[in-house]
């Protein structure tokens, strides 16, 4: 069985691509509960979550993002309590979930100059974090959604930090070397894992390793930051 987004030659039977992680055949893929529902239905068979929105509330592919900031996401559900931070492709908020009574990180995605596929392509490789966020190695995601126009993506709060940051704190901005070794090895087993399912990352750097409470490494932004360039460059 052939890919339609990679070429790549599958075995019979099997939903997803081993090459580039993507679904083989036409189904949708829930991102609440990752369920293969049929081509066309506009919510999930398992869960109930929408899946598509009418044609009359897209954006049309030229809208501009608010200029303001957000205060809730998701119909009021996740409660913004302050901005942590902003990069070159996505704010990061702490908002509070209101349904569950936690805290969480929300990535808000740029999307300035992307038409609908690069959006379309966004979605599809933050679906393949989903589907990997079960390793203690990897920051796994709790919900994606839209926000006026751009994707966003409902995380736990990892409270440690990135290793970037660890570095630049550590004394002559050095780890140790037993530190290093520990966390080389986390982010490697993260690594296994993902290319078992045939995910690749493609941006590994300090920055992109997260730091759980007990130092636990967790890699994040699997494949994200590579699919914004691309989406990009196609429209320049």
């Amino acid at each position: 069985m052939k890919c339609p987004h990679c070429g790549a030659e599958n075995p019979e039977g099997v939903k997803f691509c081993g090459e580039c992680g993507k679904p083989l055949q036409n189904e949708q893929i829930c991102p609440q509960c990752s369920h293969a529902n049929p081509p066309g239905v506009k919510f999930c068979h398992e869960c109930g979550h929408q899946l598509s929105q009418p044609v009359s509330q897209k954006p049309p592919a030229t809208t501009k993002p608010s200029t303001t900031e957000p205060t809730s996401f998701a119909n009021g559900r996740y409660q913004v309590k302050k901005k942590l931070g902003e990069g070159g492709k996505k704010k990061v908020y702490l908002a509070h979930d209101t349904r569950l009574d936690r805290d969480v990180a929300i990535y808000l995605i740029k999307t300035e100059n992307l038409d609908e596929t690069g959006r379309t392509r966004i979605l599809r490789e933050a679906q393949a974090m989903a589907r990997l966020g079960d390793h203690p190695n990897i920051a796994s995601i709790h919900e994606l959604g839209d926000h006026e126009g751009q994707p966003y993506m409902v995380a736990p709060l990892i409270s440690g930090g990135d290793v970037e940051t660890l570095i630049e704190k550590a004394p002559d901005h050095k780890l140790t070397l037993d530190r290093t070794i520990e966390i080389a090895k986390a982010v490697c087993k993260g690594l296994e894992f993902a290319h078992s399912k045939g995910i690749i990352h493609r941006d590994i750097k300090p920055g992109n390793v997260m730091l759980s409470a007990d130092g636990t490494a967790k890699i994040n932004d699997f494949g994200l930051a590579m699919a914004i360039d691309v989406s990009r460059l196609t429209m320049e």
